[in-house]
């Protein structure tokens, strides 16, 4: 008996044990439930999903599968019967409802989660044969050695009746059904437990495989912030005005510590007041405050909008807090595949594990891996989910949310801080009206806007042709040293360029997105070391590059991203006040700015502007306000309330599908690599010779991550519907070496021959 007892394998890891599977799951995941503090009336009910995950992998058809002896087919599936055994177990500790909802989670642990409907139905003409499954599969089980396992975590034998008895309750007789029509407590609040839980039962069940050992203990809180008033002591000595004030924020920032009454807070401040290194700083002491308090250690994540300043803020963070991942890693599609500590480098596996579930002091990441997480139903994506329980989250760059998603915003993370313990931090110059309740970090917020002079707008909105644009700024071409000129669409970027280039004697350059991100990285380079240039770009360059212009021209786009514009002119203020020129343009009857940001927010802000000639940067604060006040008050909450109304039906299909921060309009936009170099020639060799050697799809993308940022570095988004390039049956299209002149030019990227292919 004791050999039987022992028997049961997993699947790809033929020589672990089940029950030692089990046990090692089960202790994560207790782990993760404990320390968070949350929810603990739920402990069995955690403790039961960790245990009856795999229970199903207890059939003879799987046994023999993961023993390569016969495949089964679907015999050997386990989700579904791991489910009703996980159900039947629920029932003696809780209600119907908690059962059902463990049942769920159990039986989508290595899939992705459906809607509600879809997991609780089964069709009439189905039930016969998902029965006769079940009967059979049931048949070829111990339960002697079953129950074994279950007893040695102190829970109730299983009987092969208790489990068909519960398949034909639910499914047959349809009870499930009923009691979701009838009786469910479903909600906001039921869908993101619901999704904490499972998260860390995916969690949990992907660790005790992946991780092995690893010590990934973190809570080194007081170690940062030593090392963060190191960095302010050897950086933060000078005595202008813009540090005495960045001083005085944190200063105001930090004494509002002791003040917090809500979760939701605010950071508004002028471009150039330190607010990266000011929230980092509070929530640091925050952290600290948590710990003493609590006794729970709270993870930072840190959130921009645009990879580009990502790998600034993490630059920054690595030379103050060096580059232990324990302590800060950075998490974004082209970020490297690297996870060290003080002792090692973690192999390609667990770095990416490691790195993509967030296992760090401080994460720095996109608003799309951030907020698209929150309403995600994909497995891969909800890894990370259990998170955000004791979490400090700063926003920055908050206005670039769509505002049909403001509502969802405000709704969803109100609840989430409640439920989680989760504190969210908006950071701007510009604050939306995003949170309608929440506190300032600042108490007198309009004062630092005051302060500067830097920028002035000089306002034309008079429609004109690209022509007449370029005639109307020949003279600030001339006058000036360092220009930037932002266009709202590459096509448009990419003419205003060539007309320039050839009447300019000044360095002409262009970035924008049509450049490939290793281009474009060594192009900012270029522009930094200039004392006289002209960049022609597009909007990459409004929050993400860090360049000091003495001119700035641009297309009309919202007032924020006008804001961000001027940010990029004298932002060290050393220069007097100096001009930012908004002007209006338009080709074949069609304005710009209308094809990119669409007609509403345009129209607020000409709004604002209209019959104003100039605008100076001390008033900025006011416009901004009078600006998300017009958004606000006619902007619509019906797309919102959709996206509610599935979140309280536990629809997670038809969240994951409307919930969308970059929209994909347009199904044709491909992602193309250009071999432009050699190195580029040896990465695409390298990525072709993965599919001849590894047949299995897991092996060959851990191996493509140790060259994938090298290799995205060289791939651009294009609509390749109106282009012929070399199609492999790959994920990546390719221009190869001996045409990429025809398509790729190393001055302004990829030609684009009409208007709708590529805007950013």
């Amino acid at each position: 008996m004791v050999k039987e007892l022992f028997s049961f394998k997993l699947e790809s890891h033929p020589g672990i044990l089940l029950i030692d599977h089990l046990r090692k799951v089960s202790n994560i995941g207790i782990d993760i439930f404990t320390k968070n503090k949350l929810f603990s009336e739920y402990k069995d009910f955690m403790k039961i999903i960790l245990v009856t995950h795999d229970l199903g992998k207890s059939t003879k058809y799987f046994q023999e599968y993961i023993r390569k002896k016969r495949s089964h087919g679907f015999m050997k599936n386990h989700g579904f019967l791991s489910s009703l055994m996980t159900y039947c177990l629920l029932m003696r500790y809780y209600d119907m409802d908690v059962a059902i909802k463990g049942l769920m989670i159990v039986k989508k642990h290595h899939g992705d989660l459906d809607n509600i409907m879809e997991e609780l139905s089964i069709k009439p003409s189905e039930v016969k044969g998902y029965r006769n499954i079940l009967t059979k599969q049931l048949e070829t089980i111990d339960f002697n050695e079953l129950n074994y396992i279950l007893s040695e975590f102190d829970l109730d034998k299983l009987t092969r009746d208790q489990i068909i008895g519960a398949f034909d309750y639910l499914f047959e007789d349809m009870e499930a059904l009923f009691y979701l029509e009838e009786s469910s407590e479903l909600g906001m609040r039921e869908y993101f437990i619901h999704k904490y839980f499972y998260s860390i039962l995916i969690y949990s069940d992907k660790a005790s495989l992946i991780l092995e050992d690893v010590n990934i203990n973190k809570n080194r809180g007081e170690d940062l912030y030593a090392k963060l008033e190191e960095y302010y002591k050897r950086f933060g000595k000078s005595t202008d005005i813009i540090n005495l004030n960045r001083q005085r924020a944190k200063e105001e920032v930090e004494k509002n510590l002791d003040n917090i009454e809500k979760r939701t807070l605010t950071l508004t401040l002028p471009t150039g007041m330190g607010k990266t290194l000011n929230s980092i700083n509070f929530a640091l002491l925050l952290k600290d405050k948590i710990k003493k308090e609590k006794n729970v250690d709270a993870n930072i994540i840190y959130s921009f909008p645009f990879t580009s300043i990502i790998d600034q803020t993490y630059d920054v963070f690595k030379k103050v807090f060096g580059d232990d991942s324990k302590d800060v890693v950075k998490h974004h599609y082209l970020a490297k595949i690297a996870y060290k500590d003080e002792e090692d480098y973690y192999e390609t596996e667990k770095s990416r594990f490691l790195i993509e579930t967030w296992n760090s002091n401080i994460v720095v990441t996109t608003f799309v891996k951030l907020i698209e997480t929150i309403f995600s139903n994909r497995n891969s994506e909800l890894l990370k989910f259990n998170r955000f329980a004791n979490s400090i989250i700063i926003l920055d760059e908050v206005q670039n949310i769509p505002h049909r998603y403001w509502h969802l915003i405000d709704q969803s993370f109100k609840l989430l801080s409640e439920l989680f313990n989760t504190y969210f931090i908006m950071m701007t110059a510009t604050q939306p009206l995003i949170i309608k309740d929440s506190q300032n970090l600042v108490d007198n917020e309009e004062y630092y806007f005051k302060l500067f002079n830097r920028t002035r707008l000089v306002i034309d909105l008079e429609e004109k042709r690209i022509d007449e644009f370029i005639a109307k700024i020949q003279d600030i071409i001339d006058n000036n040293d360092k220009i930037m000129i932002v266009l709202n669409t590459v096509k448009c970027a990419q003419d205003v360029y060539k007309a320039i280039k050839e009447n300019s004697s000044k360095k002409v350059l262009f970035l924008s997105a049509s450049i490939i991100p290793k281009d474009r990285r060594e192009r900012i380079k270029q522009i930094k070391q200039l004392d006289e240039y002209i960049l022609v770009s597009t909007q990459v360059v409004e929050a993400g590059v860090d360049i000091d212009n003495d001119v700035v021209i641009r297309d009309i786009g919202p007032w924020d991203s006008i804001v961000q514009c001027a940010g990029r002119c004298n932002r060290n203020n050393k220069k007097g006040c100096k001009d930012v020129y908004i002007f209006k343009i338009k080709e074949s009857g069609k304005v710009y700015a209308n094809l990119v940001y669409g007609t509403f927010l345009i129209s607020k802000t000409e709004k604002i502007l209209q019959n104003k000639k100039e605008i100076y940067e001390s008033e900025f604060y006011y416009y901004s306000k009078m600006y998300f006040e017009e958004i606000n008050e006619d902007s619509s909450r019906d797309y919102s309330n959709k996206i509610l109304r599935d979140i309280e039906e536990f629809k997670f299909v038809s969240v994951n599908n409307k919930f969308k921060l970059i929209e994909e309009n347009n199904p044709y936009i491909m992602p193309v690599f250009i071999e432009k170099d050699d190195e580029a020639v040896e990465l695409w060799n390298r990525y072709e010779e993965l599919f001849e050697k590894y047949d299995n799809s897991i092996e060959r993308y851990n191996k493509f991550l140790e060259i994938k940022d090298k290799f995205l570095s060289y791939v651009i988004n294009v609509n390749a519907r109106d282009y012929e390039f070399v199609i492999t049956t790959r994920f990546y299209n390719k221009i190869p070496r001996e045409n990429v002149e025809d398509y790729y030019s190393e001055e302004y990227g990829f030609s684009i021959d009409n208007d709708g292919t590529m805007f950013f």
